[in-house]
C-alpha cells in the first residue's frame, strides 16, 4: 500500500514530525510504502513544516512571550519570503493554565520577530496566526512595528494588550508605513470568526485563554471600542470581514493597517507544500491532530486534508489524542483516539510517544 501520512503537531505534546515518524515506522515494518508530510494548518508547527519542505534551516531570534519574558523564536526565510508563527512568541502552549490571561498577554514579541525578518531583506511575510493566548486585536504587533497608541494626550509605553485597548483614543501610523514599505503579508488562519459578536474572539475563544465570564464580557467591550478607534483611523470597518477574529483579533490589526490577505491555513499549506499531488499517489491518507472537536470542520488540517483525500476517492484514517463524543467527520472513514482506550488524558500528557505508539499498532491498513 501506497500511504500519505499528513498529521498535525499534538499541541502541547508531539510535532508533527514526531508523530509521523513513529507512524512511519510501524508501516514500513508491515512492508507499506509510506511519506510522511509535517503539516500546520498556521498554529503551531508551521515552522516546522516549512524547515521540512524546502530542508533549511531556521533563524532564532531574541523576542518577547506573551508576559513581556524574554525568549528566543524561531522562524524561516524561504527566496525572499519570512514564515512566521505566531505561537512561538503568544502562543497558549508558552503559558502554564493557570498563568493564562488574555486581559495582559500581548502579541508585542511577534512584532519583534516580524521587525528582524524585514531587516534580513524580505519582501513578504507568511504569518501563522493559531493557537495564540492573546486577545489584543493584534495591536501588540502594530506597536512593535511603530504604531503609536494614546489615550487621551498620553503616549503608551506599556505592550499593548487585551486591557489597554479598550482605553485607546487615538492611533498615530506614520512609523508604520515606513516599517513596512514595500513588504506583502499573508496571514494563515484556521478560523473564520469576526472579531465581535457572538462568534467573535472574544466570547468564542478568550475562555480557552483564561478568561473568566466577567474579563470575556470586558474583552469584548474593549476590542468594541478599539474597534471604533480603528474605523476612525484608517476610514474603514474591517472588523465583520472573516477572519478578523482570528487569534484574538490579529486578523483584525493586520487586514486594517498592513494590507494583509488572510487565507485558510490549511488550504495555503495544501498549495504551497504541493500536497494534492501526494495524495494522488496514495492509496490512503492518514490525517490527525491533538484533538477533534467542533472546531475541526472549521479550517483545521485533518478536515482539510481529509476533504482532499476524498475529492480523490481515498480512504481516509484519522488519529487523535482526544475525540469529541458525539463529534464525527463525513470525510474520514475511521477515526481512532488515544483516550480512553490506550491511556487516560493524564498519562498521553506525560508520556504521549508511549500511548500514541500503542494507537499505531492497531491502525488496520
Amino acid at each position: 500500500m501506497n500511504i500519505a501520512i499528513i498529521v498535525d503537531s499534538f499541541k502541547g505534546t508531539m510535532t508533527s514530525t514526531e508523530i509521523s515518524s513513529i507512524i512511519h515506522k510501524y508501516l514500513a515494518e508491515k512492508g507499506h510504502d509510506a511519506v510522511t508530510i509535517p503539516i500546520s494548518d498556521g498554529g503551531e508547527g508551521l515552522v516546522e513544516t516549512i524547515k521540512a519542505h524546502f530542508l533549511c534551516s531556521g533563524i532564532v531570534v531574541s523576542t518577547e512571550g506573551p508576559f513581556g519574558e524574554k525568549i528566543s523564536s524561531e522562524y524561516v526565510i524561504v527566496d525572499d519570503c519570512a514564515y512566521i508563527e505566531m505561537s512561538s512568541a503568544a502562543g497558549i502552549t508558552l503559558v502554564k493554565r493557570e498563568n493564562l490571561n488574555p486581559l495582559i498577554a500581548s502579541t508585542y514579541g511577534v512584532g519583534t520577530i516580524i521587525k528582524d525578518a524585514i531587516k534580513k531583506g524580505v519582501k513578504k511575510i507568511v504569518l501563522g496566526i493559531g493557537g495564540s493566548c492573546t486577545n489584543d486585536g493584534g495591536s501588540g504587533i502594530l506597536q512593535a512595528l511603530g504604531v503609536k497608541y494614546y489615550i487621551g494626550n498620553k503616549l503608551v509605553r506599556e505592550r499593548m494588550n487585551g486591557s489597554l485597548v479598550g482605553d485607546i483614543t487615538s492611533i498615530e501610523l506614520g512609523n508604520l508605513s515606513k516599517n513596512i514599505a514595500g513588504i506583502s503579508f499573508d496571514l494563515a488562519s484556521d478560523v473564520k470568526n469576526p472579531l465581535l459578536g457572538k462568534n467573535g474572539c472574544s466570547i468564542v475563544y478568550s475562555s480557552q485563554k483564561g478568561a473568566n465570564h466577567d474579563q470575556i464580557t470586558l474583552l469584548e467591550k474593549n476590542m468594541t471600542a478599539y474597534s471604533y478607534v480603528v474605523e476612525n483611523t484608517v476610514g474603514s470597518d474591517y472588523s465583520e470581514l472573516e477572519g478578523s477574529g482570528a487569534a484574538g483579533g490579529v486578523g483584525f490589526g493586520c487586514l486594517a493597517f498592513m494590507n494583509a490577505k488572510i487565507y485558510s491555513g490549511i488550504e495555503y499549506l495544501i498549495k504551497l507544500l504541493n500536497i494534492e499531488e501526494e495524495i494522488k499517489k496514495s492509496d490512503i491518507v492518514i490525517v490527525g491532530e491533538g484533538k477533534f472537536d467542533k472546531q475541526t470542520k472549521y479550517g483545521k488540517a485533518p478536515y482539510g486534508i481529509a476533504k482532499l483525500g476524498k475529492k480523490h476517492k481515498k480512504r481516509v484514517l484519522g488519529v487523535f489524542a482526544i475525540v469529541e463524543t458525539g463529534v464525527g467527520c463525513e470525510y474520514i472513514d475511521e477515526i481512532i483516539s488515544i483516550v480512553p482506550k490506550y491511556a487516560t488524558i493524564e498519562e498521553s500528557f506525560k508520556n504521549p510517544q508511549l500511548s500514541f505508539s500503542k494507537l499505531v499498532k492497531d491502525i488496520k491498513i
